[in-house]
């Protein structure tokens, strides 16, 4: 008759090593106790006693009872093991949570102690039951959703909702689950400071309000509380994204751009999924990656799992907050809005960032109340024929002579934008402010002159820099420096 064995500690004080010590033959005979129970039990292989070890043992153990079922209700007390195996628990124990997980795999979930919770997840985690990883995610999802509340079991219960979370996280990654799926999983935070962390990187292509949340969710105070933005809306959230997009764009110390001054390079270390769980964590096969967004991805080379992302214990915020601070500061006093802030001297050198953002958006505040004028550019070609046929109609042969001697100007004064003729036009009305002889003597209408001067210019300028009554022509004050730029300049 086959027998089985198990430890006795003697209490021997001349001898602290544990001896096998027989069960009687009528305890394996017990008609009440499952055969498949106790052939599990002669599979636990005794070693070094190792966490390595007992995974070994669960694996293999689970492995020959993965189709078992059971019908016991004999046993109604408590299960006081943190997170058991089969070999931690009694044979009234192991029977209620066979019979458990017989009614749970039908769909039938009922309140139980976290430690046969655990038992059943370590399961789903090592494959004990499923066909694929996909179908043991799906039952942890399941277990998930349907388990009762687990608050009466005070702190244990917490620790399991937390460890299942963890665990189907990593489960997902290591298995390549959907990215969607590994997300879900994902501490909402660490996806939050990895999304805006992101937008900080590269602010160039991203919008005034994609910036500002960023800002918002690193910053000391609350944004969205200052005067700058909750009297000025949108005004200030620019204002503020504009400030980053300066300094990202303009800052080097020791060849370090800004943000990684504030949040330091990519970080990489060793990962360890799953490794408080009972899970076999030896890998083999191809190397995996699993890229969770711009700022974070797990790989595994060589067997060896590494997780990518920036490390929150590695950000250095002082300068982050003096930026914000000092840009406060500036904008409070550029729109009148708000107490006066204090300068700090340590923050000096954000203020050039702060200014220049201030003295974009008054420029860009200029020229949104200039009126725009649009000039339909197809019809002066017609116009300018027209008038060259009428003026050869009426010109003498002496005029003819004259009007050559006006056109044969040396070579260098050309522009590059004008001809002869509308320089020399141009450069009259700079010097003394008029320029109707000159056309009059090549002539010329002044109101194709006007338009022939501000079609050519207009994109140079971004507006007509003539105007006409029809008979005189002058340059309009706002332009008179961008024409002497062009005159001397080209």
């Amino acid at each position: 008759m086959s027998k089985y064995i198990v430890l006795e500690n003697r209490n021997d004080s001349n001898e602290e090593q544990y001896h096998d010590t027989e069960i009687a033959s009528f305890a394996l005979n017990d008609p009440d106790i499952p055969q498949k129970i106790w052939e599990m039990m002669k599979l636990y292989e005794y070693g070094d006693g190792s966490f390595g070890q007992q995974k070994k043992n669960f694996i293999r153990q689970g492995g020959f009872m993965k189709d078992f079922e059971d019908d016991y209700h004999g046993w109604s007390g408590k299960c006081t093991y943190f997170s058991p195996s089969y070999h931690d628990l009694s044979l009234s124990q192991l029977r209620k949570y066979f019979t458990w997980r017989t009614a749970v795999r039908k769909g039938i979930f009922t309140p139980v102690e976290p430690p046969f919770a655990y038992l059943y997840i370590y399961e789903l985690l090592c494959g004990i039951g499923t066909g694929s990883p996909e179908e043991s995610f799906r039952r942890l999802e399941d277990f998930d959703k349907n388990f009762p509340d687990v608050s009466d079991y005070g702190s244990g219960g917490k620790l399991l909702q937390k460890d299942l979370k963890q665990w189907m996280f990593d489960y997902a990654v290591i298995h390549r689950l959907p990215l969607e799926t590994v997300k879900r999983y994902l501490d909402p935070f660490m996806l939050a400071s990895d999304t805006y962390l992101a937008v900080l990187r590269d602010p160039a292509s991203k919008k005034d309000d994609e910036i500002f949340l960023a800002l918002s969710f690193f910053a000391e105070k609350d944004l969205f509380q200052s005067p700058i933005v909750a009297e000025n809306g949108s005004r200030g959230k620019h204002l503020f994204a504009e400030l980053w997009k300066c300094v990202s764009a303009k800052y080097n110390e020791c060849g370090l751009d800004f943000f990684t001054e504030c949040f330091g390079q990519i970080y990489t270390i060793k990962w360890h999924p799953l490794f408080n769980a009972l899970y076999h964590d030896e890998y083999s096969g191809p190397d995996k990656e699993c890229r969770i967004d711009e700022c974070r991805r797990y790989f595994c080379r060589n067997g060896v799992w590494y997780e990518e992302y920036f490390e929150k214990m590695m950000f250095d915020k002082e300068k982050f907050y003096a930026l914000l601070h000092e840009g406060e500061r500036v904008f409070r006093k550029y729109l009148k809005t708000g107490r006066t802030l204090r300068k700090k001297p340590d923050e000096s050198w954000a203020t050039q960032y702060a200014e220049a953002v201030v003295a974009a958006d008054k420029k860009a505040e200029i020229e949104a109340k200039r009126p725009k004028i649009n000039i339909d550019i197809s019809g002066l070609d017609k116009i300018r024929s027209d008038a060259a046929l009428t003026r050869e109609s009426l010109l003498t042969e002496e005029e003819i002579e004259e009007e050559t001697e006006v056109e044969t100007l040396p070579e260098n004064e050309e522009n590059g934008l004008l001809d002869k003729i509308h320089t020399e036009i141009l450069r009259n009305l700079l010097k003394t402010g008029s320029a109707d002889e000159y056309i009059k003597a090549a002539h010329l209408m002044p109101s194709v002159v006007a338009d022939t001067i501000n079609a050519a210019l207009f994109d140079e300028i971004g507006d007509n820099i003539l105007e006409c009554d029809g008979k005189t022509i002058k340059i309009v004050e706002d332009y008179v420096e961008e024409v002497k730029e062009i005159i001397v300049n080209r």
